[in-house]
């Protein structure tokens, strides 16, 4: 079985403390991003019986052109191309 050391780890935050205050941060700002990406709910497969049973409107853009969200009875915008409430 192979011995884990510390050694090489304390050295290198040593001799380069903002690389290894760099890494750390990239390493939460990974992790953070990963729960964000695994936290968002797309409902792409039920939108049809959503839209429906909650009478949703189509809402375009300033100009009249495109189709840019969905405002429903529950009060709610959504926007189609994810489903995302705001």
């Amino acid at each position: 079985m192979p011995e884990f050391s510390v050694r090489p780890a304390i050295t290198f935050i040593r001799q380069n403390p903002f690389g290894a205050l760099l890494a750390v941060g990239l390493a939460l700002a990974l992790v953070k991003l990963y729960g964000l990406y695994t936290s968002v709910e797309v409902d792409d497969g039920h939108w049809q019986q959503f839209k429906a049973e909650h009478h949703c409107v189509l809402q375009t853009g300033g100009q009249g052109t495109g189709h840019v969200s969905w405002l429903c009875d529950d009060g709610q915008t959504y926007y189609r191309w994810r489903q995302q409430q705001h």
